[in-house]
């Protein structure tokens, strides 16, 4: 499989989960491409022309051309700079490694990771909270997260992948859709009496188990064990990255009981508790795996012969 077929297969499995519409999705890339057409020729040296097909800002291609013959990929959490050092030691030692997959984003996929979060927008209108209220919260923590990401030093993951010469790219929110969709069907969708059976679920599930062994299981950070759930949602799996802290004041509104979220920032804490709404914090590293897992599940049927190595974070689990 070539480089920009597995990446094009990867964004177009997170469509087929996204929680928007695909007619929702198809208009923003029109949106896109009308854009394109309207500008000047300087601005349109800038025009990032992946958008114009791929609507998630914070996953692509770092590194390489798309014409790769990929045979082998090793799959990382978190992939920076020596974490790429240790691929290429692999490599000189003889494995056959052909490209890096990570999850979270690095260079341009992070430096434009804010512009997936209006996806919260329409995740959030589809548990009770209107859309116009939504945005108007968000727009400015989006503001926020751009403004303390350009300050960072976003390429130098990319740089070392260029000078390593070793094919670099991320999948960050179509695995994030993916395991948004699968706590909502396996988990949201189900009776529970109280939170601690909430948690025996999370439990029998194999990547959380797999690190709760390692001392990082999923915890009810608000509420108890004997806390009645209410309405049960997972509207903290994907969209980038925490929206706003108002968003627990809404969701508290629209009737929302318990949150199931990958990471709680103390102001959420804050408002969950002001608010009564339990937050059940499902770990971040194991939610991702299960992101991954199952959107290299998919490929795997498509391309059986891909061969999948673990490092930085993740272990693969393969699913029937």
């Amino acid at each position: 499989m070539k480089l920009q077929k597995l990446f094009t297969r990867l964004v177009e499995h997170g469509i087929a989960a996204d929680p928007r519409p695909k007619k929702d999705i198809d208009r923003i890339l029109k949106k896109a491409k009308d854009k394109q057409k309207k500008l000047s020729k300087k601005e349109a040296e800038l025009f990032d022309e992946e958008r114009l097909w791929n609507p998630y800002s914070d996953s692509r291609i770092t590194n390489g051309t798309g014409n790769e013959e990929i045979k082998t990929i090793i799959v990382g959490i978190d992939v920076e700079t020596a974490d790429l050092m240790l691929v290429d030691r692999l490599i000189s030692k003889g494995e056959k490694i052909d490209a890096v997959m990570a999850h979270h984003p690095e260079g341009r996929a992070l430096a434009d990771l804010e512009k997936v979060m209006p996806i919260q927008i329409d995740l959030l209108s589809g548990v009770g909270v209107p859309e116009n209220r939504g945005e108007s919260l968000m727009l400015p923590r989006m503001e926020r997260i751009w403004r303390a990401i350009h300050a960072d030093n976003l390429y130098r993951a990319e740089r070392a992948a260029e000078l390593l010469n070793i094919p670099f790219f991320n999948c960050h929110t179509p695995a994030d859709n993916l395991v948004w969709r699968f706590m909502e069907k396996n988990i949201c969708s189900k009776k529970f009496h109280d939170l601690e059976e909430i948690l025996n679920a999370l439990m029998e599930i194999p990547e959380y188990k797999m690190y709760a062994k390692k001392g990082n299981p999923p915890i009810i950070v608000n509420g108890s064990k004997s806390s009645r759930p209410g309405k049960l949602v997972a509207t903290e799996f994907t969209g980038g990255t925490n929206g706003p802290e108002e968003y627990i004041e809404e969701q508290a509104k629209a009737g929302i009981g318990t949150i199931l979220t990958m990471h709680v920032t103390e102001k959420s804490l804050e408002k969950a508790k002001e608010h009564h709404v339990n937050f059940i914090q499902c770990s971040h590293i194991a939610s991702d795996n299960i992101g991954l897992n199952l959107i290299l599940d998919k490929i795997a049927k498509e391309e059986k012969q891909l061969k999948v190595l673990e490092f930085s974070g993740f272990n693969r689990v393969k699913r029937k």
